[in-house]
Protein backbone atom coordinates (compact mmCIF):
# COMPACT_ATOMS: atom_id res chain seq x y z
CA UNK A 1 0.00 0.00 0.00
CA UNK A 2 2.78 2.39 0.92
CA UNK A 3 4.53 1.42 -2.31
CA UNK A 4 1.48 2.39 -4.42
CA UNK A 5 1.11 5.61 -2.46
CA UNK A 6 4.73 6.41 -3.20
CA UNK A 7 4.11 5.97 -6.93
CA UNK A 8 1.04 8.22 -6.79
CA UNK A 9 3.02 10.93 -5.04
CA UNK A 10 5.73 10.75 -7.69
CA UNK A 11 3.20 10.86 -10.54
CA UNK A 12 1.33 13.72 -8.91
CA UNK A 13 4.52 15.69 -8.48
CA UNK A 14 5.31 15.19 -12.17
CA UNK A 15 1.89 16.48 -13.19
CA UNK A 16 2.34 19.56 -11.02
CA UNK A 17 5.72 20.22 -12.59
CA UNK A 18 4.31 19.86 -16.12
CA UNK A 19 1.40 22.18 -15.36
CA UNK A 20 3.76 24.74 -13.86
CA UNK A 21 6.05 24.48 -16.87
CA UNK A 22 3.10 24.94 -19.25
CA UNK A 23 1.95 28.01 -17.33
CA UNK A 24 5.47 29.49 -17.47
CA UNK A 25 5.67 28.94 -21.28
CA UNK A 26 2.27 30.58 -21.83
CA UNK A 27 3.22 33.48 -19.59
CA UNK A 28 6.53 33.88 -21.39
CA UNK A 29 4.78 33.92 -24.77
CA UNK A 30 2.26 36.48 -23.62
CA UNK A 31 5.05 38.67 -22.30
CA UNK A 32 6.60 38.66 -25.79
CA UNK A 33 3.38 39.68 -27.53
CA UNK A 34 3.02 43.41 -28.31
CA UNK A 35 0.79 45.22 -25.88
CA UNK A 36 -0.62 47.37 -28.66
CA UNK A 37 -1.16 47.18 -32.41
CA UNK A 38 1.79 49.51 -33.04
CA UNK A 39 4.81 47.69 -34.54
CA UNK A 40 7.97 47.68 -32.48
CA UNK A 41 11.42 48.05 -34.02
CA UNK A 42 13.69 46.56 -31.38
CA UNK A 43 17.28 47.83 -31.10
CA UNK A 44 20.24 45.62 -31.88
CA UNK A 45 23.22 45.43 -29.53
CA UNK A 46 25.25 47.14 -32.27
CA UNK A 47 24.37 48.84 -35.57
CA UNK A 48 23.53 46.39 -38.34
CA UNK A 49 26.23 46.11 -40.98
CA UNK A 50 25.27 45.87 -44.63
CA UNK A 51 25.48 42.28 -45.89
CA UNK A 52 28.01 41.53 -48.58
CA UNK A 53 26.62 42.27 -52.01
CA UNK A 54 26.46 39.60 -54.66
CA UNK A 55 28.55 39.75 -57.83
CA UNK A 56 26.98 41.64 -60.69
CA UNK A 57 24.81 40.01 -63.32
CA UNK A 58 23.69 41.66 -66.52
CA UNK A 59 20.02 42.58 -66.28
CA UNK A 60 18.36 43.85 -69.45
CA UNK A 61 14.70 44.70 -69.91
CA UNK A 62 12.80 44.27 -73.18
CA UNK A 63 10.46 47.03 -74.36
CA UNK A 64 8.13 46.25 -77.24
CA UNK A 65 6.25 48.74 -79.37
CA UNK A 66 3.76 46.02 -80.25
CA UNK A 67 2.69 45.55 -76.64
CA UNK A 68 2.91 49.06 -75.20
CA UNK A 69 3.67 52.60 -76.22
CA UNK A 70 4.84 53.44 -72.74
CA UNK A 71 8.15 52.41 -71.28
CA UNK A 72 7.70 50.81 -67.87
CA UNK A 73 9.65 52.63 -65.17
CA UNK A 74 11.64 50.89 -62.49
CA UNK A 75 9.94 50.12 -59.21
CA UNK A 76 13.00 51.27 -57.26
CA UNK A 77 14.34 54.49 -58.70
CA UNK A 78 16.61 57.09 -57.23
CA UNK A 79 14.72 60.12 -55.91
CA UNK A 80 14.12 62.75 -58.56
CA UNK A 81 12.74 65.37 -56.19
CA UNK A 82 12.61 65.79 -52.41
CA UNK A 83 9.70 63.89 -50.89
CA UNK A 84 7.16 65.86 -48.85
CA UNK A 85 8.09 65.69 -45.19
CA UNK A 86 5.35 64.32 -42.98
CA UNK A 87 4.38 66.14 -39.81
CA UNK A 88 5.32 63.74 -37.02
CA UNK A 89 4.55 64.12 -33.31
CA UNK A 90 7.77 64.59 -31.37
CA UNK A 91 8.82 65.98 -28.01
CA UNK A 92 11.80 67.59 -29.73
CA UNK A 93 11.37 70.75 -31.78
CA UNK A 94 11.82 70.84 -35.56
CA UNK A 95 15.31 71.79 -36.61
CA UNK A 96 16.76 69.99 -33.60
CA UNK A 97 20.07 68.14 -33.79
CA UNK A 98 18.83 65.96 -30.92
CA UNK A 99 15.73 64.99 -32.95
CA UNK A 100 17.95 64.06 -35.90
CA UNK A 101 20.25 61.98 -33.72
CA UNK A 102 17.25 60.25 -32.15
CA UNK A 103 15.72 59.35 -35.53
CA UNK A 104 19.03 58.15 -36.93
CA UNK A 105 19.77 56.08 -33.82
CA UNK A 106 16.45 54.30 -34.23
CA UNK A 107 17.11 53.71 -37.93
CA UNK A 108 20.65 52.42 -37.45
CA UNK A 109 19.75 50.05 -34.62
CA UNK A 110 16.82 48.24 -36.19
CA UNK A 111 16.34 44.57 -35.46
CA UNK A 112 15.41 43.31 -38.90
CA UNK A 113 16.15 39.64 -38.38
CA UNK A 114 12.81 38.67 -36.84
CA UNK A 115 10.92 37.70 -40.01
CA UNK A 116 9.42 39.69 -42.91
CA UNK A 117 9.15 43.44 -42.60
CA UNK A 118 5.51 44.37 -42.06
CA UNK A 119 3.73 47.25 -43.73
CA UNK A 120 3.50 49.04 -40.39
CA UNK A 121 7.22 48.65 -39.74
CA UNK A 122 8.09 49.92 -43.24
CA UNK A 123 5.81 52.91 -42.69
CA UNK A 124 7.59 53.64 -39.41
CA UNK A 125 10.98 53.48 -41.14
CA UNK A 126 9.76 55.85 -43.87
CA UNK A 127 8.40 58.19 -41.21
CA UNK A 128 11.73 58.20 -39.36
CA UNK A 129 13.54 59.09 -42.60
CA UNK A 130 11.10 61.94 -43.15
CA UNK A 131 11.51 63.08 -39.56
CA UNK A 132 15.28 63.13 -40.04
CA UNK A 133 15.02 65.29 -43.19
CA UNK A 134 12.53 67.56 -41.43
CA UNK A 135 15.27 68.73 -39.06
CA UNK A 136 16.96 70.52 -41.95
CA UNK A 137 20.57 71.64 -41.60
CA UNK A 138 20.55 70.56 -37.96
CA UNK A 139 20.48 66.93 -39.15
CA UNK A 140 23.62 67.19 -41.31
CA UNK A 141 26.22 66.46 -38.57
CA UNK A 142 24.41 63.24 -37.61
CA UNK A 143 24.02 62.22 -41.26
CA UNK A 144 27.67 62.98 -41.98
CA UNK A 145 28.85 60.97 -38.97
CA UNK A 146 26.84 57.92 -40.03
CA UNK A 147 27.98 58.10 -43.66
CA UNK A 148 31.60 58.31 -42.50
CA UNK A 149 31.14 55.19 -40.36
CA UNK A 150 30.66 53.01 -43.46
CA UNK A 151 27.75 51.25 -41.74
CA UNK A 152 24.46 50.58 -43.47
CA UNK A 153 21.08 48.86 -43.21
CA UNK A 154 20.16 47.04 -46.41
CA UNK A 155 16.37 47.05 -46.70
CA UNK A 156 16.51 45.28 -50.05
CA UNK A 157 18.03 42.24 -48.36
CA UNK A 158 14.98 41.82 -46.12
CA UNK A 159 11.73 40.13 -47.04
CA UNK A 160 9.21 42.97 -47.29
CA UNK A 161 11.96 45.59 -47.60
CA UNK A 162 10.56 46.80 -50.91
CA UNK A 163 7.93 48.67 -48.86
CA UNK A 164 10.63 51.04 -47.63
CA UNK A 165 11.07 54.10 -49.83
CA UNK A 166 14.81 53.54 -50.29
CA UNK A 167 16.90 50.37 -50.86
CA UNK A 168 19.36 51.13 -48.05
CA UNK A 169 19.65 53.47 -45.10
CA UNK A 170 22.67 55.23 -46.64
CA UNK A 171 20.66 55.99 -49.78
CA UNK A 172 17.92 57.34 -47.53
CA UNK A 173 20.42 59.67 -45.92
CA UNK A 174 21.64 60.78 -49.34
CA UNK A 175 18.03 61.55 -50.24
CA UNK A 176 17.73 63.52 -47.00
CA UNK A 177 20.78 65.58 -47.94
CA UNK A 178 19.15 66.29 -51.29
CA UNK A 179 15.95 67.38 -49.58
CA UNK A 180 17.78 69.58 -47.05
CA UNK A 181 20.01 71.33 -49.59
CA UNK A 182 22.40 74.15 -48.83
CA UNK A 183 26.17 74.41 -48.70
CA UNK A 184 26.62 71.98 -45.79
CA UNK A 185 24.54 69.29 -47.48
CA UNK A 186 26.46 69.73 -50.73
CA UNK A 187 29.80 69.48 -48.92
CA UNK A 188 28.72 66.30 -47.14
CA UNK A 189 27.57 64.82 -50.46
CA UNK A 190 30.89 65.72 -52.08
CA UNK A 191 32.91 64.14 -49.27
CA UNK A 192 30.77 60.99 -49.36
CA UNK A 193 31.13 60.72 -53.14
CA UNK A 194 34.91 60.94 -52.85
CA UNK A 195 34.93 58.12 -50.28
CA UNK A 196 32.46 55.59 -51.72
CA UNK A 197 32.80 52.88 -54.35
CA UNK A 198 29.19 51.72 -54.08
CA UNK A 199 27.59 52.05 -57.56
CA UNK A 200 24.14 52.94 -56.21
CA UNK A 201 25.58 55.57 -53.91
CA UNK A 202 27.66 57.09 -56.70
CA UNK A 203 24.54 57.36 -58.86
CA UNK A 204 22.46 58.79 -56.00
CA UNK A 205 25.07 61.30 -54.89
CA UNK A 206 25.64 62.42 -58.48
CA UNK A 207 21.95 63.00 -58.96
CA UNK A 208 21.70 64.92 -55.68
CA UNK A 209 24.66 67.14 -56.58
CA UNK A 210 23.43 67.73 -60.12
CA UNK A 211 20.04 68.86 -58.87
CA UNK A 212 21.57 71.11 -56.21
CA UNK A 213 24.62 72.41 -58.12
CA UNK A 214 24.19 71.46 -61.81
CA UNK A 215 27.51 70.81 -63.54
CA UNK A 216 29.61 72.20 -60.70
CA UNK A 217 31.00 68.81 -59.66
CA UNK A 218 30.62 66.98 -62.98
CA UNK A 219 34.32 66.25 -63.46
CA UNK A 220 34.58 64.72 -59.99
CA UNK A 221 31.39 62.71 -60.51
CA UNK A 222 32.59 61.21 -63.78
CA UNK A 223 36.07 60.56 -62.41
CA UNK A 224 34.64 58.74 -59.39
CA UNK A 225 32.41 56.63 -61.63
CA UNK A 226 35.24 55.71 -64.00
CA UNK A 227 37.62 54.91 -61.15
CA UNK A 228 35.01 52.62 -59.62
CA UNK A 229 34.45 50.95 -62.98
CA UNK A 230 38.18 50.33 -63.22
CA UNK A 231 38.13 48.86 -59.71
CA UNK A 232 35.16 46.66 -60.62
CA UNK A 233 37.00 45.24 -63.61
CA UNK A 234 39.38 43.43 -61.24
CA UNK A 235 38.89 39.92 -59.95
CA UNK A 236 38.49 41.07 -56.34
CA UNK A 237 35.38 43.19 -56.92
CA UNK A 238 32.52 42.38 -54.54
CA UNK A 239 30.63 45.64 -54.80
CA UNK A 240 27.63 44.20 -56.60
CA UNK A 241 25.90 45.19 -59.82
CA UNK A 242 27.67 47.99 -61.67
CA UNK A 243 24.73 48.97 -63.89
CA UNK A 244 24.13 52.19 -61.85
CA UNK A 245 27.59 53.35 -62.96
CA UNK A 246 26.72 52.84 -66.62
CA UNK A 247 23.35 54.54 -66.23
CA UNK A 248 24.99 57.48 -64.50
CA UNK A 249 27.66 57.76 -67.23
CA UNK A 250 24.99 57.59 -69.92
CA UNK A 251 22.92 60.29 -68.21
CA UNK A 252 25.71 62.74 -67.31
CA UNK A 253 28.63 61.63 -69.47
CA UNK A 254 30.15 63.13 -72.60
CA UNK A 255 32.80 62.23 -75.16
CA UNK A 256 35.41 61.96 -72.41
CA UNK A 257 33.89 58.70 -71.12
CA UNK A 258 33.77 56.97 -74.52
CA UNK A 259 37.19 55.23 -74.29
CA UNK A 260 36.34 53.72 -70.89
CA UNK A 261 32.96 52.50 -72.16
CA UNK A 262 34.58 50.96 -75.24
CA UNK A 263 37.01 49.10 -73.02
CA UNK A 264 34.22 47.96 -70.71
CA UNK A 265 32.17 46.39 -73.53
CA UNK A 266 34.09 43.10 -73.44
CA UNK A 267 33.28 42.53 -69.76
CA UNK A 268 29.88 44.23 -69.38
CA UNK A 269 28.50 43.92 -72.91
CA UNK A 270 25.09 45.65 -73.19
CA UNK A 271 25.69 47.77 -70.09
CA UNK A 272 28.56 49.50 -71.88
CA UNK A 273 27.04 49.64 -75.36
CA UNK A 274 23.70 50.94 -74.10
CA UNK A 275 25.60 53.72 -72.33
CA UNK A 276 27.45 54.54 -75.56
CA UNK A 277 24.19 54.61 -77.51
CA UNK A 278 22.58 56.91 -74.95
CA UNK A 279 25.33 59.50 -74.58
CA UNK A 280 24.11 63.02 -75.41
CA UNK A 281 24.50 64.29 -78.96
CA UNK A 282 25.44 60.88 -80.33
CA UNK A 283 28.89 61.03 -78.73
CA UNK A 284 29.11 57.23 -78.58
CA UNK A 285 27.80 56.34 -82.06
CA UNK A 286 31.19 56.16 -83.77
CA UNK A 287 32.47 53.90 -80.99
CA UNK A 288 29.49 51.58 -81.45
CA UNK A 289 30.27 51.22 -85.16
CA UNK A 290 33.89 50.43 -84.30
CA UNK A 291 32.84 47.86 -81.69
CA UNK A 292 30.48 46.21 -84.17
CA UNK A 293 33.51 45.53 -86.38
CA UNK A 294 35.60 44.17 -83.50
CA UNK A 295 35.76 40.34 -83.55
CA UNK A 296 36.11 40.32 -79.75
CA UNK A 297 32.67 41.95 -79.52
CA UNK A 298 30.88 40.42 -82.52
CA UNK A 299 31.78 36.94 -81.24
CA UNK A 300 29.91 37.50 -77.97
CA UNK A 301 26.41 36.14 -77.52
CA UNK A 302 24.27 36.74 -80.58
CA UNK A 303 26.85 39.06 -82.07
CA UNK A 304 24.56 42.05 -81.45
CA UNK A 305 26.26 43.56 -78.38
CA UNK A 306 27.08 46.74 -80.33
CA UNK A 307 24.64 46.31 -83.23
CA UNK A 308 21.39 46.26 -81.32
CA UNK A 309 22.01 49.50 -79.36
CA UNK A 310 23.24 51.05 -82.62
CA UNK A 311 19.98 50.09 -84.35
CA UNK A 312 17.98 51.52 -81.43
CA UNK A 313 19.37 55.02 -82.02
CA UNK A 314 19.56 54.77 -85.81
CA UNK A 315 16.51 57.01 -86.21
CA UNK A 316 17.85 59.49 -83.67
CA UNK A 317 21.30 60.01 -85.18
CA UNK A 318 21.98 59.92 -88.96
CA UNK A 319 25.53 58.66 -88.29
CA UNK A 320 24.06 55.61 -86.56
CA UNK A 321 21.75 54.87 -89.49
CA UNK A 322 24.57 55.27 -92.01
CA UNK A 323 26.87 53.13 -89.90
CA UNK A 324 24.27 50.37 -89.78
CA UNK A 325 23.77 50.49 -93.55
CA UNK A 326 27.53 50.39 -94.16
CA UNK A 327 27.90 47.37 -91.87
CA UNK A 328 25.13 45.60 -93.79
CA UNK A 329 26.76 46.44 -97.12
CA UNK A 330 30.11 45.11 -95.89
CA UNK A 331 28.43 41.92 -94.64
CA UNK A 332 29.57 42.69 -91.08
CA UNK A 333 26.25 41.92 -89.44
CA UNK A 334 26.37 38.24 -88.37
CA UNK A 335 23.46 36.04 -89.40
CA UNK A 336 22.53 35.42 -85.77
CA UNK A 337 22.49 39.18 -85.07
CA UNK A 338 20.04 40.14 -87.80
CA UNK A 339 16.86 39.14 -85.90
CA UNK A 340 17.55 41.46 -82.94
CA UNK A 341 18.84 44.27 -85.16
CA UNK A 342 15.62 44.11 -87.15
CA UNK A 343 13.60 43.82 -83.94
CA UNK A 344 15.11 47.12 -82.80
CA UNK A 345 14.06 48.78 -86.05
CA UNK A 346 10.54 47.46 -85.39
CA UNK A 347 10.46 49.05 -81.94
CA UNK A 348 11.55 46.18 -79.70
CA UNK A 349 14.18 47.78 -77.48
CA UNK A 350 16.42 46.80 -74.60
CA UNK A 351 17.37 48.91 -71.62
CA UNK A 352 18.78 48.46 -68.14
CA UNK A 353 16.78 46.08 -66.00
CA UNK A 354 16.36 48.60 -63.18
CA UNK A 355 16.30 52.13 -64.54
CA UNK A 356 17.48 54.51 -61.85
CA UNK A 357 17.15 57.63 -64.01
CA UNK A 358 14.01 56.63 -65.87
CA UNK A 359 13.78 54.93 -69.24
CA UNK A 360 16.95 54.63 -71.27
CA UNK A 361 15.18 53.32 -74.39
CA UNK A 362 13.84 55.42 -77.28
CA UNK A 363 10.14 56.22 -77.37
CA UNK A 364 7.84 53.60 -78.87
CA UNK A 365 5.28 56.25 -79.81
CA UNK A 366 6.02 57.33 -83.38
CA UNK A 367 4.60 60.11 -85.50
CA UNK A 368 3.74 59.32 -89.15
CA UNK A 369 6.97 61.09 -90.13
CA UNK A 370 8.98 58.82 -87.81
CA UNK A 371 7.28 55.75 -89.25
CA UNK A 372 8.25 56.93 -92.73
CA UNK A 373 11.86 57.34 -91.58
CA UNK A 374 11.91 53.76 -90.30
CA UNK A 375 10.48 52.49 -93.55
CA UNK A 376 13.17 54.38 -95.47
CA UNK A 377 15.94 52.91 -93.30
CA UNK A 378 14.61 49.37 -93.68
CA UNK A 379 14.52 49.86 -97.46
CA UNK A 380 18.13 51.08 -97.36
CA UNK A 381 19.14 47.94 -95.49
CA UNK A 382 17.25 45.78 -98.00
CA UNK A 383 19.23 47.41 -100.79
CA UNK A 384 22.53 47.11 -98.91
CA UNK A 385 22.51 43.43 -97.92
CA UNK A 386 22.44 40.30 -100.06
CA UNK A 387 21.79 38.02 -97.07
CA UNK A 388 18.64 35.97 -97.88
CA UNK A 389 17.68 35.48 -94.23
CA UNK A 390 18.11 39.19 -93.57
CA UNK A 391 15.94 40.04 -96.60
CA UNK A 392 13.13 37.86 -95.33
CA UNK A 393 13.23 39.35 -91.83
CA UNK A 394 13.51 42.91 -93.18
CA UNK A 395 10.42 42.36 -95.31
CA UNK A 396 8.56 41.28 -92.19
CA UNK A 397 9.78 44.37 -90.34
CA UNK A 398 8.72 46.55 -93.25
CA UNK A 399 5.17 45.19 -93.03
CA UNK A 400 5.13 45.58 -89.25
CA UNK A 401 6.34 49.19 -89.29
CA UNK A 402 4.08 50.12 -92.24
CA UNK A 403 1.08 48.97 -90.23
CA UNK A 404 1.78 51.83 -87.82
CA UNK A 405 0.87 54.40 -90.50
CA UNK A 406 -2.57 56.02 -90.21
CA UNK A 407 -5.23 54.23 -92.28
Amino acid sequence: MNKHLKYLVVIGSGVVILVALGYWVQTSRRSQDPVSSEPELQPLPAPLQAPATTPHTVSIREISASSSNDVAPSSRRLPVAPSPVASLPSSLPAGSAAAAEDALAKLSQLNLGQGPLTQEQAAQINALLQQLAAQGAAAIPAIQKFLESNQDVNFNAIDGGQQVDVPTLRLGLIEALQAIGGAEAVQTAVETLQATTNPLEIAGLTQALEQTAPGQYRTMELTTALNTLQLASGDQWNGGDVSPIFEMLQHYGDASVVPALEQAAVKWNYYATLALAGLPNGAGVSALVTLAQDPNISSLGNGDIALRPLAQVALQYPDAAQGLVNLARQNQIPDIAWPTVIASLSGNYIQYGNQLFGSTAPSTSWSPEEVDQRIALINQLLAATSNPAAHQSLQGALASVSSRLPK
